[in-house]
Formats: structure tokens, sequence, C-alpha cells
């Protein structure tokens, strides 16, 4: 979970049709191109003029590769295939095929009111890069921006159904990258990259077609094939410094843009992230001190957060695991990047934000304790699907476009800056090496002319969110200078890529497309999202971690403990109902009750008790999953602790009910005594079970 092991990819999680129409001929005629130097490619000798956009003129239509696993309805969600040059620049290149979704649009807006549909669709320019186009159709398709128009997105070449050459980048020859030693491990992570582009070379890939220029001509390629004139440009952090090659590249095509969690073309300071990162926990840990529970619960934390990471980099957890796939030499080790990286990543939705104190204090915690048990389900637990990589074209681009370089050359300052946060996310000698790596596998940093920042006067609306981790606002302020019909909006409170993720942003794009002269209104903008309400306390809990062991180690007692868990609370349930109808039939019928010393009373809120405990802390862990399931590893909301203090309580009360009913068992008939003595074990049972799983507050 949330690892950041490898030395290419710490960002990875960073960067989260229609007929076809007839086109001229010219479209596709192929110009030789003259080959471009391995030891220097950069700019072609060439016009964009000349290349061969297309292999074929119309788009193949395809079964969504996705269906079944997204929920849409027929004519929603439409899947094709175009066919494209490999590399434009190379004469004789092969022929690639690349995968894109069209979501239809709806035709009404999110009250259910009937909206006009536009003819000018829109295309989502995809992150990462190298994320796969599924979780982006998964999240898009009810997005606010289909009420009004069709949205396409374009996997990406060497992007999952756009030929995907290494699809098994990080799993392959696991035994050979596991190492005890941080920086061993990022030279590890360097093996992988050799390991990927010399394997795809081999078989017939050439890897120096994968950069952001050649994604650009592959976006006028899709237009071309759909039989547009022009389209609006919609792009998210990768997506953005793909829009601003576009730019370039397809001018006349583009009617607007709105480009979002700004990367400059030139990359500028972004491979900063020790020193982005500080200015976030600044931020963060001064809005904490203005909230007054915030305050008093995490007043030192961010000198302990920072002694924590110091702590993992000079002696990392190593833990004895049973041999498997994922570990086959039955050693597992976690390094300090797992204390920053996850705070860093959940930085990226603002959604989550109410929750990062707490879990920078648990894993703090955690580390200082040398809590061995979380440390153990962080290794064992299952990684989430999240939205998928395809690490082999990611790498590419990354090498290509400079990314590697650009980060070797900002690292040294800000290991001198920034030392604690610098080695949390990188080696500093893995990341010295990793430019020499990229250039003797084929990929060397194309011509930096070619990334010279956009001027351009196309209606441009440039978007960042005040609290974005990665690419932040000085990023979006650095390349305004060249949009001069180009407007700057800041979301006060979001994280990356707002426009996504704002509810009301989608309003927002459908105006700014319908007329990008109008005056904006920012009504969206200034009160979309709420500044984060802070969980301070949580309520501490270890139940998900033991959960985790247990599933990963002993699932059979596992399963006893969902057998004890389940009968218990189906046995006290039953005591509640009997006991309630019974009570109700008796007063309508009008007939006596032996004496029983109260047991029945207490036996009813004995299980009344432990049933609201139960139900109360259910209710808290849904709401702590509604805002990050990452909070889970540490505890819950700060309500959770009044529902788990009924839980002493319900045992309590059983204990006295059970007794009461064992005093007066002569008294009662067989059926009401045996009845009474299971459900005051029932309802201890429940207790105790509680208790095991780290749900009492003590």
């Amino acid at each position: 979970m949330y690892r950041f092991a490898a030395l290419l990819f710490p960002l990875s999680l960073i960067f989260l049709a229609a007929s076809p129409a007839a086109t001229t001929p010219d479209d596709f005629v192929m110009v030789p191109a003259e080959m471009v130097s391995d030891e220097a490619p950069g700019l072609p000798a060439r016009t964009d003029a000349d290349y061969e956009w297309l292999r074929q003129a119309e788009y193949d239509t395809v079964v969504c590769p996705f269906r079944g696993r997204i929920d849409y309805g027929p004519g929603e969600v439409e899947c094709g295939l175009i066919q494209v040059p490999e590399n434009r620049e190379v004469e004789g290149s092969r022929t690639i095929e690349l995968h894109f979704v069209r979501i239809n649009a709806r035709g009404e807006d999110h009250e259910g009111n009937e909206v006009e549909v536009r003819d000018d669709p829109a295309l989502y320019l995809t992150g990462g890069p190298g994320v796969k186009v599924e979780g982006y159709v998964a999240r898009l398709k009810d997005h606010r921006i289909t009420a009004r128009r069709d949205l396409y997105i374009l996997e990406q070449r060497g992007i999952g159904h756009s030929g995907d050459f290494c699809p098994f980048f990080a799993d392959r020859n696991r035994a050979d990258f596991i190492r005890p030693d941080f920086v061993d491990s990022q030279r590890a992570a360097l093996e992988q990259t050799r390991a990927c582009i010399e394997g795809a070379k081999a078989r017939g890939v050439d890897v120096t077609g994968y950069h952001t220029f050649e994604n650009a001509r592959d976006i006028k390629a899709l237009r071309l094939a759909l039989g547009l004139d022009d389209w609006n440009v919609w792009g998210i952090s990768y997506g953005s410094v793909l829009g601003q090659a576009y730019m370039k590249v397809d001018p006349d095509g583009i009617r607007a843009a709105v480009i979002d969690a700004i990367v400059p073309l030139d990359l500028h300071d972004l491979m900063r992230i020790p020193h982005w990162h500080d200015r976030n926990l600044d931020m963060l840990f001064d809005a904490c001190e203005d909230q007054a529970a915030c305050a008093r619960a995490f007043g030192d934390l961010r000198e302990r957060y920072m002694a924590a990471i110091e702590a993992m980099s000079e002696e990392p957890v190593a833990l004895e695991v049973e041999a498997d796939e994922r570990y086959p030499t039955g050693k597992a080790y976690l390094f300090q990047d797992l204390i920053a990286g996850l705070p860093f990543s959940l930085l990226y939705e603002q959604s989550t934000h109410p929750a990062i104190p707490a879990i920078i204090e648990g894993l703090t915690r955690a580390a200082e304790r040398r809590d061995q048990r979380f440390f153990r389900a962080i290794a064992l637990m299952e990684q989430p699907g999240g939205p998928g990589m395809s690490r082999g074209m990611s790498t590419a681009v990354r090498c290509l476009d400079g990314y590697v370089d650009r980060w070797a050359e900002a690292a040294p300052s800000d290991f001198r800056d920034y030392p604690t946060l610098a080695h949390a996310f990188g080696a500093l000698e893995a990341i010295a090496e990793a430019p020499e790596v990229c250039r003797q596998v084929g990929l060397t940093p194309r011509d930096t002319a070619q990334f010279e920042l956009v001027e351009t006067d196309l209606p441009v609306l440039v978007v960042n969110g005040a609290w974005d981790p990665i690419t932040p606002v000085p990023l979006a302020e650095y390349i305004m200078p060249g949009f001069a019909n180009g407007e700057l909006v800041v979301f006060p409170h979001a994280g990356h890529g707002p426009t996504r993720s704002v509810e009301c942003a989608g309003d927002l794009l459908n105006d700014y497309f319908d007329d990008p002269a109008a005056e904006l209104d920012r009504e969206c903008i200034e009160h979309g999202e709420d500044a984060a309400d802070y969980i301070a306390p949580y309520f501490r809990s270890r139940a998900v971690t033991r959960g985790i062991v247990m599933h990963a180690e002993k699932e059979d007692r596992l399963r006893g403990h969902a057998v004890w868990g389940g009968l218990s609370a189906a046995l006290s349930l039953a005591t509640l109902i009997v006991l309630s109808f019974g009570w109700l039939a008796r007063r309508l019928e009008g007939r006596g009750l032996t004496p029983a010393g109260g047991s029945r009373f207490l036996m009813f809120l004995a299980s009344a008790v432990a049933l609201t405990h139960l139900g109360g802390l259910g209710a808290a862990i849904h709401a702590t999953s509604e805002i990050t399931e990452a909070m889970l590893l540490f505890g819950m909301v700060s309500w959770a602790r009044w529902f788990a203090w009924l839980g002493p309580l319900a045992g309590l009360l059983g204990i006295l009910a059970l007794v009461q009913a064992w005093r007066y068992r002569p008294a009662l008939a067989a059926a009401p005594r045996i009845g009474l003595l299971l459900a005051g074990l029932a309802i201890i049972s429940l207790s105790v079970f509680t208790l095991f799983w780290d749900l009492w507050p003590i």
C-alpha cells in the first residue's frame, strides 16, 4: 500500500465513438522522415504538417474492454481503435493501435432537468504519465461536463489497451528487487527500468516514440479520425503538460482549453518534491493550529513526525514473512518512504484532508514504537487496484521529456535544504545514476528547445488547487505569461485536479467551453469546497491491522472470530427482540410476570447497549471510510469513542443480568431460565469480542 519504492515512479500516484466523418486524403499522406540521432534526439527537421497522422483514415469500433467492471447503460459509453505510426519521426515505423473511449452526453443536468447537448465535444487528457483509462471512465462517466458534451478519452500510446509494453514491470523476478537497504532498493528499481526497456526493444518496440509530443500528435490523429474540425481540451496533471504540447502541435484544432494541476512544459521546479512537501506540511500544520481541537491533539506533531522519518531512515523495518509470490525470499522491508509518502498521497484529494493529521500521528506513533503488527499489516495487505499504471510508457516519457534529468539536477540542493524529506523520497546516489541509465537504454532526453513554454492567444483557463501537493500554484503562475488570452483560477481548499474532483466544476467547464470570452462565474471556485475540518482527536484502534495480519497468516482463526462475533451479535439481537415482544404481548393480554429480580430488564438493557455499541462503531467505520479507508489503519472519527464506551458497559450489564438470572433461576420455568442465561452469556461474549478487537476506549 502507498509504496514509493521505485526510483523513477515515486510520483506514479501523482501525476492522479461517434460515426466517422469524411476527412481529406492529405491528412493521411506519409512523407518520409529523417532519422533522429540516437545520441541527441531532438526536434525533427520537418514541420508537423509533414507527419503521417494515421495509418487508417477511419477508426474501428470495439467492445469496451472494461465492460462488466464499470456500470453503464446502452449508448452511454462507446470505445474505438485508431491506427497510427509508432514513431512519426522515423521512416517506415511500425503501426500501433490506440484505444479511445467516448462518454456520450446525457442531455440532462445533475438535477434531472433537460439541457441542450452541444456539438463541440471535449477531450480529456489523462495523467501519470501512464495511468490507464478504466479509472477515468469510472470517475468521469457521471461528471457534470457530460451533461452537455460528449467526452473523449484517449488511452495514450504504451498504456493499457494501447500497447502496454511492460505489463509486469514491478512483478517480474521479485526476489531480485527485495533489498534490506533503501539505496540498494532504489538501485534495484533502476534495474527494473533497464529490464523493461531492453526487453521491449528486443520485442521490436521503438521506445523513442513514447514521449509527450508523440502523444500530442496522437491527439490530432484522433481528432482527424473522428472527423472533427476542432474540440475543447481538458487536461489535468500530466494531461496539463500534454495539453501545452498539443497547443503547439494542433492549435487550429482547439476551440478552448482548460488545463489543471499544472506541469510546466519545461518542468521548471516540478521535480523539487522535498521543497514542495515542506511547503505542504507548513500549510497543513498552520491550518491545524487554527482549529482548537487539532492544535490540542497534535500540537507537537511536526517535530515528532520528522523524527519518525529520520528514525525509519536510520533503521528500516525488517520482517520475516511466509514466502510467497510477493515475498519469495520470506523477507519484507519497509522504509521511510512509507511514513512520508502516505500523507503526501492523501493531500491529492481534498476529501481525504480531514484525516491527514490523525494519519500522520498514527504513522509517527507506529514508527516511534516500532509497531510490528502495524508494519506487518502494511507488508501483508493486498495492494489496492487503484487506477493502474503502465510503467514502461511512464519510464520512456520521464526519460525522454527530461523528468529524470531535472530530478538529478534539483536533488543536491533539496538534500542540502530538506535532508529529512529528501531522503524519504529517494536516494541521492540512485537519483544521480538514473539519467545515465536512461541513456544506456536508448532514452536520451529530447532537445530542450522543443519544451520551451507555450506562447498562444488561444482561450485557456489555467486551474490549480491551493492545496495541490505535487503541482502547486507557483507552477501555474510560472506559465501564465505565455497565455495572452488566459486566466488563472485557484480553488482555495482543493487538492490535485479540482476540475475533476469538485462537484460543481463540470458546470464551470461547460460554461467556459460554451463561451470562453464570457466573464467567469466564480461561485464554484470560491465556494465549491469547504476547508478541512480535521479529525481531532481520533479514536485509536488496531482492529483493522489485526484483521489484515490474521487474514494473511491465520485465515481459519479469522473465520472462527467471525463466527464468534456473528453468533454473539445474533443472540444479543434475538434477546432484544424476544424481550421486547414478550413485554408487549403481556401488556396486551394483561398477564402477570414471574418475578426474576429485574434480570429481564437488565438483559434487555444490556442487549440494547451491546447492539448500540456495535451499530455505532459500524457507523463510525463507514464515516471514516468515506473520508479515507487509510484512516482505518489507525482508528476512526472522534465520535466513535462514545460508542466504544458502551462495550465495557454492555459487558458489565450483561454480568449483572446473568447473576440475577442465576439467582432467580428456581422461580423460572426451564425455557425462560435457559433463554436468560444464554442471553447473558451472548452479551458478555460480544463485549469480550470487541475488547479483543481493540474496540474499547481503554
